[in-house]
């Protein structure tokens, strides 16, 4: 959708959104994500929660406390599908032990977000070890088998369309993170204990086909080319951030394909300026769905949850959270420190709706336990 230069605004607003709203409250409506046509709209009154909700749309908040399905004790020994539409599928996998078998998507690249845990992704490329706040890229058809050496909470992610890098073009190449940091696997033989057979589990939607060898297929002595599973650790984004305006979370994108966005909210130093708004505005997006591995909130609230919130469906601060965090912001000022946004989480924006399955209902059900 292209953008319209033709704006027109009525009543009482701001110049430059997000800055100088004072006693009004803003809210954001826009398209594709933050990159399309857009409006902010603004109300006197401070933002409520619905009185009651009836029907299917609503916010989703669940509490990671409340998933305790280990993979390895399910059916199919694979993660929980969460949510899912016909081109994304999002799981939560907790893992122990290792995968008695070996893995291979047939129909989708996958990324796994690592949350807490560490552990080996052995690919036939060769091993990648990781540990929280990593980002696992296995490419479609690429087989591999996870080896925790502590319990391992993901989030895992399949898309039918190819996974790529989010490209940020006018910041050059280096921005949110050089190519050079990521962790690319070096052809290795594996020494495992010898088995009877090795089971290589082909994993086509919901469906399950297994192959069995004699020897391990894990046999690579060499690989060269630009389609290969890699690492990239949170601690290596350089979010781009300013002084005078909270920036769209989409200038955050870290990978994308044509069906969803991976958006990394990192803690960084807060808006410095006193006109311009730190938390974000209310808003809908139009376009896209929000699904948030959550470790901790704004003003430093730890929070390990997992939230699905509707395209469409207002979200983001009410007017309590806003005077909480106001109390939070003077305190900081009167102490002489610096304000820090402590937000930390990953969110995975798909294009379409998705459907929450039963596991997360449940999940969501025992949110006031």
């Amino acid at each position: 959708m292209k953008n319209s230069w033709i704006q027109k605004a009525s009543g009482e607003y701001v110049r430059q959104a997000r800055v100088g709203v004072r006693e009004m409250n803003e809210e954001h409506i826009s398209r594709e994500g933050f990159f399309g046509p857009a409006s902010m709209i603004y109300h006197r009154d401070a933002a409520v929660a619905p009185k009651r909700v009836e029907g299917a749309l609503s916010l989703r908040m669940a509490k990671m406390e409340h998933f305790n399905q280990l993979d390895e004790n399910s059916d199919s020994g694979l993660p929980t599908l969460m949510l899912h539409n016909t081109e994304v599928r999002i799981s939560l996998s907790r893992r122990a032990a290792a995968m008695p078998f070996l893995l291979r998507n047939i129909d989708a690249d996958t990324l796994i977000y690592v949350q807490s845990g560490s552990g080996t992704l052995a690919t036939e490329f060769g091993p990648l070890e990781y540990t929280a706040g990593d980002y696992l890229y296995v490419p479609k058809s690429i087989s591999y088998r996870q080896m925790p050496s502590s319990e391992t909470v993901a989030l895992v992610v399949e898309s039918i369309a190819p996974i790529s890098i989010a490209e940020h073009t006018m910041l050059g190449r280096h921005t949110p993170f050089d190519s050079g940091v990521l962790g690319v696997p070096e052809v290795q033989a594996y020494d495992w204990p010898e088995q009877d057979e090795w089971e290589l589990k082909l994993k086509q939607g919901d469906e399950l086909t297994s192959w069995f060898f004699d020897d391990l297929p894990f046999d690579l002595i060499g690989w060269k080319g630009d389609l290969f599973p890699f690492r990239l650790s949170e601690k290596d984004i350089r979010h781009v951030n300013s002084e005078r305006m909270h920036i769209a979370p989409t200038s955050w994108c870290i990978f994308e394909s044509s069906s969803f966005l991976c958006v990394a909210f990192r803690p960084m130093s807060g808006v410095g300026d006193v006109e311009a708004e730190e938390l974000p505005s209310r808003h809908r997006n139009v376009d896209t769905e929000e699904v948030l591995m959550i470790r901790s909130l704004f003003a430093g609230i730890e929070a390990p949850e997992f939230w699905h919130m509707p395209q469409g469906v207002t979200h983001g601060p009410l007017g309590e959270h806003r005077d909480f965090f106001e109390a939070y912001r003077k305190q900081v000022e009167a102490e002489g420190g610096k304000l820090e946004r402590t937000f930390d989480a990953v969110s995975i924006d798909p294009f379409r709706r998705v459907t929450p399955t039963p596991a997360y209902l449940a999940m969501v059900s025992r949110y006031q336990d």
